[in-house]
């Protein structure tokens, strides 16, 4: 994840530089979607979801949200949803609500029965739709089979330029020396992909599937106007993981230097890994109806689209260490350690993600039981309870422990007493307490995690209150059972 440049755009987006801005869409009537509100809390946001929970369905309906300035580059609902004789429709609206400068305006698309209506001047905005269809071979693409089998000369050539060139060869790890769109004399309203490496050069009808993707887009984002909503349908589509994350990189970077706006989807780890928090939206399926969660962790988010047999109950934490944290003291009784192979525990994000994820469990409107577990320092709600103490794990467990006066470490980490406790008293004068892990094990020569392992196994068997314990697994063990519909 680059840092910085995220950094950067969020204070930019903060500060009102976006002036044209999907801000959000609501969705009524239409392929499971019930009412449900999608909210675009930065520039370039990812939808993640399985296979039919209404990723491409809510693309479609953003694209719809504005008019070009020429009539004939606008988006219509009636294009892509057609009502046939399987599919019925009706009483569809789409709500959504966009930024222009200071301005903040609501408007309407609705199709009651027959007939779309749509605002009588909705809002006028480049929009640019890159759906799953560039994925074709070339020579399966309607019109681009008589110029692959026809003897044909170019008559003209356009140039990706130099700056997108790099970017481009960056992107696919490759040094091309040219990359251009020429025109033949069989057809001269369709253009050719050609790339030159430095054996010659290779058209579109020979390219890989990620390159000739990736070249279509290049040729559409090097002229996209300021201010644009670009819309990609599965952004990683035949891209290997590098590439995945460098084009994510310079879709970061597109959208800060011409400040637009970009919603793509994806099933792809590497693609959520390079956003920040607020640019991921899951889209989670219920039993009865769509949910929409914010802010993700990547691992939770692929978790849920994946093949993988469901637990008795998922146990939702903040992270990575509030994981370690809760199976340590769970593990630290007999009792309690039994339930461990009946429950996977997710990290899934920040406090406000945990609590959601609870209220949405206890709810009934996820397909599993649930339980959300918050770091000490925030309040339970219903469906979520709070781990032990009243701060952060890593600064319980620490603080605690030197209370104790390290309670047998040195034999545990296999170091003398006098260098540990140096080490450790020394991380704790970081403010960053996330940072204490990983300075205690560039010390001691072992990793954060088994720095954390160590600490929060000591500190369950010496400082945690077997009340504070139970507490935690009677609930657990509540949920489980009620699953089960037995002991």
């Amino acid at each position: 994840m680059d840092i910085s440049e995220i950094n950067t755009i969020r204070s930019q987006f903060q500060a009102g530089q976006w002036q044209q801005f999907l801000e959000m869409i609501e969705i009524t009537g239409l392929r499971g979607w019930t009412g449900q509100a999608v909210n675009f809390n930065f520039p370039v946001v990812a939808i993640v979801g399985e296979n039919g929970s209404g990723k491409s369905t809510l693309l479609k309906a953003v694209a719809c949200a504005y008019e070009a300035k020429e009539k004939k580059n606008s988006f219509y609902p009636s294009t892509f949803f057609i009502e046939t004789h399987w599919d019925r429709i009706q009483n569809v609206t789409f709500n959504y609500r966009v930024k222009q400068g200071t301005r903040l305006q609501v408007f309407k698309i609705t199709k009651p029965s027959k007939r779309w209506t749509l605002p009588e001047k909705r809002p006028i905005r480049s929009v640019r739709l890159y759906d799953i269809s560039r994925t074709l071979p070339l020579e399966a693409t309607v019109g681009y089979a008589k110029i692959a089998r026809s003897t044909s000369n170019e008559t003209s050539t356009v140039d990706i330029a130099p700056d997108y060139k790099a970017r481009l060869s960056h992107i696919m790890g490759r040094g091309y020396r040219t990359a251009r769109f020429a025109m033949s004399d069989v057809d001269k309203t369709r253009e050719i992909g050609i790339l030159g490496l430095d054996f010659g050069e290779i058209s579109q009808f020979h390219q890989g599937a990620g390159e000739d993707a990736t070249l279509d887009l290049f040729r559409v984002v090097q002229s996209i106007p300021d201010n644009s909503l670009l819309i990609i349908d599965e952004v990683e589509a035949s891209l290997h993981p590098r590439a995945q994350r460098r084009l994510i990189r310079f879709l970061l970077w597109l959208s800060r230097q011409k400040r637009i706006q970009i919603i793509l989807s994806t099933h792809s780890p590497y693609i959520l890994q390079e956003l920040p928090q607020e640019a991921r939206v899951l889209l989670l399926p219920g039993p009865t109806t769509l949910n929409v969660v914010y802010g993700i962790t990547p691992e939770f988010a692929l978790s849920q689209i994946d093949d993988a047999l469901h637990p008795d109950i998922h146990v939702f934490v903040e992270d990575r260490e509030a994981q370690i944290f809760l199976r340590e003291i769970l593990a630290s009784d007999k009792e309690s350690a039994e339930i461990l192979g009946r429950i996977d525990l997710f990290p899934v994000g920040a406090a406000n993600v945990v609590q959601m994820l609870g209220q949405l469990g206890y709810d009934k409107k996820l397909p599993y039981s649930t339980i959300a577990l918050v770091d000490g320092d925030y309040d339970e709600k219903p469906g979520c309870l709070k781990l032990p103490g009243e701060a952060a794990p890593e600064k319980i467990v620490y603080q605690d422990l030197r209370q104790a006066g390290w309670p047998d470490l040195p034999a545990r980490f296999g170091i003398g007493a006098g260098t540990l406790l140096t080490v450790l008293e020394d991380a704790m004068l970081e403010p960053d307490h996330h940072k204490w892990n990983t300075l205690v094990g560039d010390r001691v020569v072992k990793s954060s995690t088994s720095v954390w392992e160590i600490l929060c196994s000591q500190w369950s068997k010496v400082c945690l209150r077997p009340e504070e314990r139970k507490r935690i697994y009677t609930k657990i063990k509540e949920i489980v059972v009620l699953r089960n519909g037995n002991a």
